[in-house]
């Protein structure tokens, strides 16, 4: 199946392409300018220019900012598919008290937090701008709201692993030509652990 990627590529070489078609351009018409018109400046000639750059920065500028700084709606069902995937946890019981979760902070002015848990057979780090913990009654923080998680299925989650598990949601752009301009098609948006726990007792830092 062909990615609808090939899109964004080629609309990338069509910008190169002008690009140097502006470069040829101006160059080409300056020295006819010279030569035959026996001047280094005309206003409209200068236009020309003007009006050639400004389309190459709008153009350019569009496909940066669908390539590099697209910020999908994560509920935007047109664009975006998404699942949840729920992993019970394995509780800690090396040096010190047991645990679920183990907080790692950088003291640092930009400093940095990363979430530790296990799961069956593996050891997961992850970093706290895609990751938060919950615990105590809700199963839904404030640093997840942002993410389009159904409370009622959280709860159902809490009742089948006793409030130790983490979800992890994924959201990916689905195969069409409006992700493929970004180069996206197929692609994932964003993936974000919940991590759930009882209390604040279970947490080691």
């Amino acid at each position: 199946m062909i990615s609808w990627n090939l899109l964004g590529i080629l609309l990338w070489v069509v910008i190169l392409l002008y690009l140097v078609f502006v470069v040829q351009n101006i160059r080409r018409r300056r020295i006819k300018m010279i030569i035959k018109q026996h001047k280094r400046f005309s206003w409209p000639n200068f236009i020309i220019d003007i009006v050639e750059v400004l389309v190459l920065i709008i153009v350019t500028g569009w496909m940066f900012n669908q390539s590099a700084m697209d910020n999908p709606n994560l509920e935007d069902s047109s664009r975006i598919t998404s699942s949840v995937k729920y992993e019970p946890l394995v509780m800690n019981t090396g040096v010190g008290n047991s645990s679920y979760v183990t907080i790692n902070s950088a003291k640092k002015k930009f400093g940095s937090q990363t979430y530790t848990y296990y799961r069956a057979g593996t050891k997961v780090t992850v970093g706290s701008d895609y990751a938060s913990v919950a615990y105590g009654n809700s199963p839904l923080n404030v640093s997840a709201e942002k993410i389009p998680y159904e409370l009622k299925e959280l709860k159902k989650m809490d009742k089948k692993y006793q409030r130790a598990y983490v979800a992890v949601y994924t959201a990916r752009y689905k195969q069409t030509w409006q992700n493929g301009i970004g180069m996206h098609a197929g692609r994932i948006a964003t993936r974000y652990y919940l991590i759930r726990i009882p209390d604040q007792s279970f947490i080691k830092q």
